[in-house]
């Protein structure tokens, strides 16, 4: 259960460091910046399925992994991938002006998110098939 809550705690803290306001609303994954756009929004929403939706490969494993682990010890209730998606515990340390691509390298690419205040976070983004996804920094 202590990773489970560790998992959300990971996501509430990139939305606590990116914020949403001033973002586009643009709600696909056609571009890097689009992607990390598309989940503040969601996120900013509170839709947990469409933020569980843009996650990457990686981070979407991770969390399988977690929810195959809380089974595997006799959880009681199921869950769905989603559901161990948190938005807004807690307000977001800043709110993001805008999304700039720092650098891109073939299915790989990095996007700063960052705040009129000169705050920044850098997010990693995958292309999978067509669309490109968020993978959060887990450990």
């Amino acid at each position: 259960m202590r990773r489970l809550v560790a998992t959300g705690l990971v996501v509430v803290v990139l939305f606590a460091l990116t914020g949403a306001g001033g973002c586009s609303s643009r709600d696909d994954g056609s571009s890097p910046e689009a992607a990390v756009q598309s989940l503040i929004a969601a996120a900013r929403a509170g839709d947990r399925l469409a933020v569980y939706q843009r996650f990457g490969p990686r981070t979407r494993a991770h969390i399988d992994d977690l929810l195959s682990s809380a089974r595997r010890t006799g959880a009681t209730r199921v869950l769905r991938p989603e559901d161990l998606v948190t938005v807004g515990w807690v307000p977001p340390a800043w709110e993001a002006a805008g999304t700039r691509l720092l650098h891109r390298d073939g299915d790989d690419a990095e996007v700063e998110v960052y705040s009129g205040a000169g705050d920044r976070q850098s997010v990693r983004v995958v292309r999978e098939a067509k669309s490109w996804k968020v993978e959060l920094p887990l450990r």
